[in-house]
């Protein structure tokens, strides 16, 4: 005599449980620029070159997908249901993080970095980089007040746009923002070097 074998069927609670735990992974989480921080170094026009042109993965985030809790479980069984694929994550803009330096309380380029904003213009005059769109960035270090560091970081991000367009790049290319003291290197010492420094950020094409 043969006996029936019936479906395992697990309590509310346990199956709620799983069902949040698969919905958390399907999340997709948010996407930062891809930064190369040269710190004090000068890059070459080829490093910057190649850190802007390099994205975020071009691969969609994957949907999650589930199965029978038991192996071997018919198709009464009760089964966790797929979750619903998760949308693709956005590529992170590629971005550069140099350190044009400026006398103290000026937005005019020190003398010490003319190689690096040169290497900057060349590599963004480039062909590689031809049509591209970027967004200059102007961060202070914590010195003085919020306000003060605000309008002098929007000071120095123009001062950079200014040389670059005056040495081949199309001024339609380019935007600057003033980040202040809000996005510190360094912010174990506010007052470190590294946190006076200029970013360029690929903003699409």
């Amino acid at each position: 005599m043969k006996t029936s074998v019936r479906p395992r069927v697990f309590p509310p609670g346990v199956l709620a449980a799983t069902l949040a735990c698969a919905a958390a992974l399907a999340i997709p989480h948010p996407v930062h620029a891809q930064s190369g921080n040269f710190g004090t170094e000068t890059p070459s026009v080829n490093q910057i070159i190649d850190q802007l042109k390099s994205g975020g993965s071009d691969d969609a985030t994957a949907g999650v997908r589930t199965r029978a809790l038991r192996p071997g479980a018919s198709s009464q069984a009760t089964a966790m249901p797929e979750a619903a694929p998760a949308p693709a994550a956005p590529a992170a803009p590629a971005a550069i993080s140099m350190q044009i330096q400026f006398a103290f309380g000026s937005d005019q380029i020190a003398e010490s970095s003319r190689r690096s904003i040169d290497n900057l213009a060349a590599a963004l005059a480039s062909s590689e980089l031809k049509g591209r769109m970027f967004t200059v960035a102007g961060h202070t270090d914590g010195v003085g007040s919020a306000d003060y560091n605000m309008r002098l970081s929007q000071r120095r991000a123009a001062s950079v746009k200014t040389y670059l367009v005056g040495h081949g790049v199309d001024a339609s290319r380019l935007r600057t923002v003033g980040k202040g003291q809000t996005e510190l290197l360094n912010p174990v010492d506010p007052r470190a070097a590294e946190n006076r420094r200029v970013e360029i950020i690929a903003t699409g094409s």
